[in-house]
């Protein structure tokens, strides 16, 4: 797109948004979440670039070295409000991600933690949206990330689902571990369905994020556990206190940071994706099954997670049945990969 007009970056690029838009007019129209993706990069005419929507509330994502370098994001998300305008959009923030983020010394650009939106008017530092059957608290200048990854709708589905149908099944309530958890929108979908939830994260702050989500949806806060640990460490503990979990959620980052002081490993899902798995599987309970996802981008070529789960089980599991990609995300089936199996 070199030597392009503005005029007419700002023209292509609306006309790419409402095509896109009209893409996912089934999502939109089923009015069950009011999260999703409204554009996906290079899957929608236009690599680097990404929209989010949350209801009034959407993010402009722009990967320098990515889009194109005529693309200034400060200046198309006026183009952003208003396309998206009429589906209730008041403000939008944009976030530029730098190739090199090392660079950056750990700091953060000023725009990605300012309550002044790039365009419209400011939002509330917390909003609540609705997903599916619950709701969850999201921060839009709260740095780089939401508190929300998008693309696991569908998975959160599945599993307030299966923990639905395993309360209809009779018993105990189904206990369900949810490791790197983040802001535990999988152990809110979990609870939601009836579920006893643990959920596990180094960082407390994202901890009590979880917390506020769960008291959102009416769930009592006391009746789930919140562990400030590394999954490996809570594997030790869990171990040592003989627990077991009928559902176990793995959906780690690519890389973490360890902890010399703690004797916490550096992490990395293509190192480390096995042991996980292998280390988690001790903790099933009899016919307790593990969902394992993954947007490395090694370990999403085609049956290279499978290949890691084997690895780490040291047999073959019995694969269940996940939900397809979500609308938003059809086009972007080889950025992520998830499995869900039982070794029963």
């Amino acid at each position: 797109m070199p030597g392009t007009r503005p005029s007419d970056l700002t023209s292509h690029f609306a006309d790419l948004l409402r095509r896109a838009i009209e893409r996912r007019r089934p999502l939109l129209d089923t009015g069950r979440t009011q999260a999703m993706r409204l554009f996906s990069g290079i899957a929608d005419g236009l690599d680097g670039v990404f929209v989010d929507s949350y209801g009034p509330g959407t993010v402009l994502i722009v990967y320098e070295g990515r889009a194109p370098a005529e693309f200034d994001g400060r200046a198309q998300a006026a183009t952003v409000l208003e396309v998206l305008g009429p589906l209730g959009a008041t403000a939008v923030y944009h976030k530029p991600f730098a190739r090199d983020r090392s660079r950056m010394g750990g700091a953060l650009p000023e725009e990605v933690t300012s309550a002044t939106p790039t365009a419209g008017v400011p939002l509330t530092e917390a909003i609540v949206v609705q997903e599916a059957d619950w709701k969850l608290e999201i921060r839009l200048f709260d740095g780089l990330s939401t508190g929300i990854f998008l693309d696991q709708r569908e998975n959160r589905v599945f599993t307030a689902a299966w923990a639905a149908n395993r309360v209809r099944a009779g018993g105990p309530p189904p206990t369900v571990l949810n490791t790197f958890a983040y802001t535990c929108a999988f152990s809110i979908a979990a609870a939601t369905g009836g579920a006893a939830t643990t959920s596990v994260d180094v960082s407390g702050r994202y901890l009590d994020w979880g917390k506020r989500s769960f008291a959102l949806n009416g769930l009592d806060v006391s009746q789930h556990w919140f562990a400030k640990m590394d999954t490996f460490e809570y594997f030790t503990y869990a171990r040592r206190k003989g627990l077991k979990y009928d559902l176990i959620i793995l959906d780690p980052p690519s890389f973490a940071s360890g902890s010399p002081k703690r004797k916490i490993r550096p992490w990395s899902s293509v190192a480390d994706y096995a042991r996980l798995v292998g280390e988690a599987a001790d903790l099933l309970a009899p016919k307790g099954v593990l969902f394992a996802s993954t947007n490395t981008q090694e370990l999403c070529m085609p049956g290279r997670l499978d290949r890691e789960i084997i690895r780490g089980l040291g047999r073959q599991p019995r694969w269940l049945k996940l939900p397809p990609a979500p609308i938003d995300f059809a086009r972007d089936q080889d950025r992520f990969a998830a499995r869900v199996f039982t070794l029963q």
